[in-house]
């Protein structure tokens, strides 16, 4: 009796340990019973019943997932604190860029995120567009659905200068539209390897060369302009000013621009001066019936025969440098000619002062007048008829082959070869006699119509 009095406080104590830690579970357990907020692709359900994870919430509520799913909290961690269980259900993503198309399953709702589990980095100026709208890198997508989206990379701009480099991104299709867009003004003097007008690739150096002030002095001028050449030779191309010929540059042409920008142009040039020394030709004649009287005719051209020098020299802005001569030479030799003169007599008439004449020959002469008191009073002449108006001197070579030849001056009037006097040298010479009561002083040239009828005796060539 004693020994089992002894063990009743023993086994009271047991059950009292074990009804302790009962009450401990049930009150552990009742710490994961209550209401819950299931959202689900951003759908609210509200839930209550018990659970040590949010995944047996999940399957309770008859919900699987994936591992592309996104689940918070942690399925399998023990949930002591959330009464709010999010489940984003992964959905099939496709992204096209350019003509590449990148497909994922993904529960991320960041676009920025989506592009980088693609592979993708989005960079400054990159487009992403939903339903034909841009999104911005945090902007939530709704979660749930299918997303079809295309990415639009910027195209990469680097620009290498001399001293630094500048690197941006656009959405533009040509460099200069990039430029533009970047705020970037160059000259139309500055160098690009890439006219501006060239269209983008995804990623672009382009090298630049920004054009400087150039002074470049030709002879007694200066002129000024940018250019971004390297060579002498480019930059004068550049300015309008390119070498010539002979022409020079100091520094040259193939050597870089000085730092100073200070160039000269030497205007080389060469003259050739030819001096030349002629010798005559002689004429022959001969008789053309075909040509009428006192008209003479090139049969035969003469050649005048010529001896040259010729000096060659060079010259630098204007002065001359040096000179080299050459010769002499014959350049040609002389070949005589040939004239035709005509002898064929033409009857024609012409009315002169109201009076209508027929002559076969006219000549111009230096008309004289002469009367008998200047004769001494005498007025015998060389054919003996008497000293009045209507007789005309002439030279003694003209007398013997004219005498009695009627004739007709303008203003003078009709008459007749029958005096002889000395004439005046190197020109045809007639003497117009007067009475001394009607005389006329004649001292200048005039026209000689030689009447019809025709001559017996027809000089070729008047003495």
């Amino acid at each position: 009796m004693q020994n089992q009095a002894s063990k009743t406080p023993a086994i009271r104590l047991l059950w009292i340990s074990a009804l302790l830690v009962l009450a401990g579970l049930v009150l552990i357990l009742a710490q994961f019973f209550g209401d819950y907020a299931l959202l689900v692709n951003g759908a609210r359900r509200e839930l209550r019943g018990w659970a040590l994870t949010s995944g047996q919430l999940l399957r309770a509520a008859g919900y699987d997932w994936l591992p592309a799913d996104e689940i918070f909290p942690a399925p399998a961690k023990l949930n002591l604190t959330h009464t709010t269980i999010i489940l984003n259900q992964a959905r099939p993503v496709s992204i096209q860029v350019g003509s590449e198309e990148r497909t994922l399953l993904s529960a991320e709702t960041l676009p920025a995120n989506l592009l980088a589990e693609a592979g993708l980095v989005w960079f400054p100026r990159d487009i992403l567009l939903w339903n034909s709208e841009p999104l911005r890198p945090d902007e939530p997508l709704p979660p749930g659905e299918p997303l079809s989206l295309e990415f639009v990379p910027a195209k990469k701009v680097v620009l290498q200068f001399a001293a630094e480099t500048l690197s941006f991104f656009t959405q533009q299709e040509t460099l200069g539209g990039a430029l533009d867009e970047a705020g970037i003004s160059l000259r139309p003097e500055d160098a690009l390897s890439q006219p501006l007008d060239s269209v983008l690739t995804a990623e672009n150096t382009i090298s630049v060369r920004l054009a400087r002030e150039i002074n470049v002095r030709v002879g007694g001028q200066q002129y000024s302009g940018l250019s971004a050449a390297e060579s002498v030779g480019g930059a004068l191309r550049d300015l309008g000013l390119p070498l010539q010929n002979l022409d020079y540059a100091v520094p040259d042409e193939s050597q870089p621009v000085p730092a100073d920008g200070q160039v000269r142009i030497v205007r080389v040039s060469e003259e050739i001066l030819l001096q030349t020394d002629e010798t005559a030709y002689n004429n022959s004649y001969e008789d053309d019936p075909e040509a009428e009287l006192d008209t003479i005719s090139v049969l035969v051209p003469g050649q005048i025969g010529l001896v040259v020098t010729r000096d060659r020299l060079l010259l630098e802005d204007g002065v001359e440098k040096t000179r080299q001569t050459d010769g002499p030479w014959k350049a040609s030799d002389p070949e005589d000619g040939v004239l035709g003169r005509g002898t064929k007599v033409v009857v024609r008439t012409e009315t002169i002062n109201g009076e209508t004449i027929e002559y076969w020959r006219k000549v111009s002469v230096y008309a004289t007048s002469y009367k008998p008191s200047s004769q001494g009073g005498h007025t015998g002449t060389a054919s003996g008829i008497p000293l009045t108006k209507g007789i005309i001197a002439v030279t003694l070579s003209w007398y013997r082959g004219m005498k009695m030849q009627p004739v007709y001056v303008p203003g003078y009037g009709r008459g007749i070869i029958a005096d002889t006097g000395g004439g005046i040298p190197g020109r045809y010479w007639i003497d117009l006699g007067f009475d001394d009561n009607n005389y006329e002083s004649w001292h200048f040239w005039t026209t000689l119509y030689f009447l019809t009828p025709v001559s017996g005796f027809i000089p070729v060539v008047l003495p």
